[in-house]
C-alpha cells in the first residue's frame, strides 16, 4: 500500500471509532453555548458534523469545472448537452461496429475449430472408421 492509502485507512478507522456507539471510550459531551442554554441539544451538536463524505479524489480540473463562474456555467451546460447528444448518436454505431467485429472473429474461430476438429470426426463417421459418441 502506498502512503495515501495507508493515511486514508487510518482516517477511516479513526472516524469509525469516533462514531461507533459500542467503543469503550465515551465521546465527550457537547458544551452548550452560554447565550443559548435553552437550545435543544440536536441544534447545538450533531454527531454527523465532523463525518466526512468519502468520495473519489477530485482533480484540479474537475474542481475548476465544478466551481465555474456563473457566466461560464451556461457554456458548460451547453457543452454537456452537446456531448450527450453526440454520444446518443455515435455510441450505438460504435457498439455495433465492435460487436460486429467480435461476431466476425467468433465465426472465424468457430469455422477454424470445425475444420480442424469436427470435420475429421464427421468424415471418419461417414467412412465407418470413427467411433460413436453418446
Amino acid at each position: 500500500m502506498d502512503d495515501n492509502t495507508t493515511d486514508l485507512l487510518l482516517k477511516a478507522d479513526a472516524l469509525m471509532r469516533r462514531t461507533r456507539s459500542y467503543v469503550a471510550s465515551p465521546s465527550p459531551s457537547p458544551v452548550l453555548p452560554d447565550a443559548d442554554v435553552a437550545a435543544p441539544l440536536a441544534e447545538v451538536y450533531s454527531p454527523d458534523d465532523d463525518v466526512p463524505v468519502l468520495t473519489e479524489k477530485v482533480t484540479a480540473d474537475e474542481a475548476a469545472l465544478a466551481t465555474a463562474p456563473p457566466h461560464m456555467q451556461q457554456h458548460l451546460d451547453a457543452l454537456r448537452d452537446e456531448l450527450a447528444r453526440w454520444l446518443e448518436q455515435e455510441l450505438p454505431h460504435a457498439v455495433l461496429k465492435v460487436t460486429d467485429g467480435l461476431a466476425d472473429q467468433l465465426m472465424g474461430e468457430l469455422t477454424h475449430q470445425a475444420e480442424k476438429n469436427l470435420l475429421p470426426r464427421l468424415i471418419a463417421r461417414l467412412d465407418g472408421t470413427g467411433r460413436e459418441t453418446n
